[in-house]
């Protein structure tokens, strides 16, 4: 290495300290989030196993139909980022007015056109039966929330854009106490089974879209003036969201495939891999926070010129990642069997879901890497790039290598384990391939 791509690359503490500061709360926020999915998974699985296999199914086709239209929030916050960077203060209003207006209309569209098309989704995702039922219930009262979980999108970019990552903090917990606190009454107290944890999650984001809206009117972070869609604003948003509602769509399409596949070895496995998601996604929201920091500094940094102190920022966000990862990891493989047990006292269950841990938790390495360079692609506005990357690590790698261990090898439930370890190890070299390419003085 050159002498100047070191002097380009050398991390100084007060990189990491800004980093840690930033994602610190992100991360914080991750993990109550997926303390929030699993509060849900909880109660389905005290519920009965039909319901459980229920979270884990429905999850990634939600992730899905909402992924469509989440890249308008990312690509705002791409523009935002570098706007902060600059200290154009009044564009940077302009732009969340035109982030939240444009979230509205596209949550309502989405929301309408899931009701729509509800009973073919889940049926084209394999679903039948009595799971198609208890999802068909579960799943229409999360698309009543879309259009609040857009607004509240909307408030967690705009906040974190500007660095102010504390406030979504706030607001996730909040979010967290109040569906443990309605699953809690109206499943254990009312004995109203899915309808309580659909009627639960409504009330929550409903409550909470409405004061994501209040605060950003209150401290003059929107202004009516600009709630009038742009063209231009509105070109430049889809320009640089467009990639990444299709990187969204295109993960969450993966674990339906998934699902799929997962779906003929019965609702235990089915099971089983929900179980094991949401633990191995306690990880991976620790990771991810990470990746969400640096494309925000790597976004300042380069709206203000200083490529040498973006770079230094990807360092620091891949050795930050993978020691979180690393010790998060190995602390997981020490307690397994207990956490597991939180969620499911079936034997056949819980042997699937430890079978399908203890491979998944190695893929935390290679995904440390791959999240701070998929998080410069995001600053630096090459959002094409991360598309691809997610593209190929489903298509080249993941649904090839399902077919391979299955069909050739005969692994049963074990060659979807083992194809969504290698396709992230594969989406890692593809992304630095790729990241080699990326050209840093880019403009959004």
């Amino acid at each position: 290495m050159s002498e100047e791509m070191m002097r380009n690359y050398k991390i100084k503490w007060g990189d990491y300290k800004k980093l840690i500061f930033l994602a610190g709360p992100i991360i914080l926020s991750n993990f109550l989030q997926n303390l929030y999915n699993l509060a849900d998974s909880y109660y389905m699985g005290k519920i009965g196993g039909v319901e459980l296999a229920t979270s884990s199914f429905t999850s990634p086709i939600t992730q899905m139909i909402i992924g469509a239209g989440s890249g308008f929030a990312i690509g705002g916050g791409i523009i935002i980022s570098q706007l902060v960077g600059k200290g154009r203060k009044k564009d940077v209003i302009k732009i969340n007015s035109q982030l939240l207006s444009i979230n509205l209309l596209a949550s309502i569209a989405i929301m309408l056109l899931s009701f729509l098309f509800c009973n073919k989704i889940l049926k084209v995702s394999g679903a039948s039966g009595e799971l198609l039922e208890k999802s068909g219930i579960y799943i229409r009262f999360i698309f009543l929330t879309i259009p609040f979980t857009f607004i509240i999108s909307t408030y967690t970019t705009i906040k974190n854009s500007k660095g102010k990552s504390m406030y979504p903090l706030y607001l996730i917990a909040t979010s967290t106490v109040a569906n443990i606190v309605l699953n809690s009454i109206f499943v254990n107290r009312l004995k109203m089974g899915l309808y309580g944890i659909g009627i639960a999650t409504l009330i929550a984001n409903l409550l909470l879209g409405f004061y994501c809206i209040y605060e950003l009117n209150k401290k003059r972070e929107i202004r009516l003036v600009f709630f009038k869609i742009q063209k231009d604003i509105f070109l430049r948003i889809v320009r640089l969201g467009i990639p990444s509602s299709l990187t969204t769509i295109t993960n969450s399409l993966s674990f339906i495939i998934i699902n799929i596949f997962v779906v003929k070895y019965g609702t235990e496995v089915l099971a089983a891999y929900g179980v094991g998601n949401r633990i191995n996604n306690i990880i991976y929201v620790l990771i991810n926070g990470v990746g969400t920091a640096v494309a925000i500094l790597v976004g300042q940094s380069v709206g203000s010129g200083d490529v040498p102190k973006a770079k230094a920022i990807l360092r620091a966000g891949i050795i930050l990642g993978l020691s979180i990862g690393t010790v998060s990891m190995i602390i997981l493989f020490l307690i397994l069997s207990p956490v597991v047990d939180i969620f499911t006292s079936d034997t056949e269950i819980k042997r699937y879901s430890i079978n399908y841990l203890r491979i998944m938790l190695v893929s935390v390495i290679p995904w440390a890497i791959f999240q701070s360079i998929a998080a410069v692609f995001q600053g630096t506005g090459h959002t094409k790039f991360g598309m691809y990357s997610h593209f190929g690590r489903v298509w080249l790698f993941r649904v090839p290598f399902i077919l391979f261990f299955e069909r050739v090898m005969k692994m049963n439930e074990f060659s979807i384990w083992y194809s969504m370890l290698f396709s992230n190890l594969f989406a890692l070299v593809f992304a630095i391939a790729l990241y080699r390419k990326v050209d840093w003085k880019k403009r959004v």
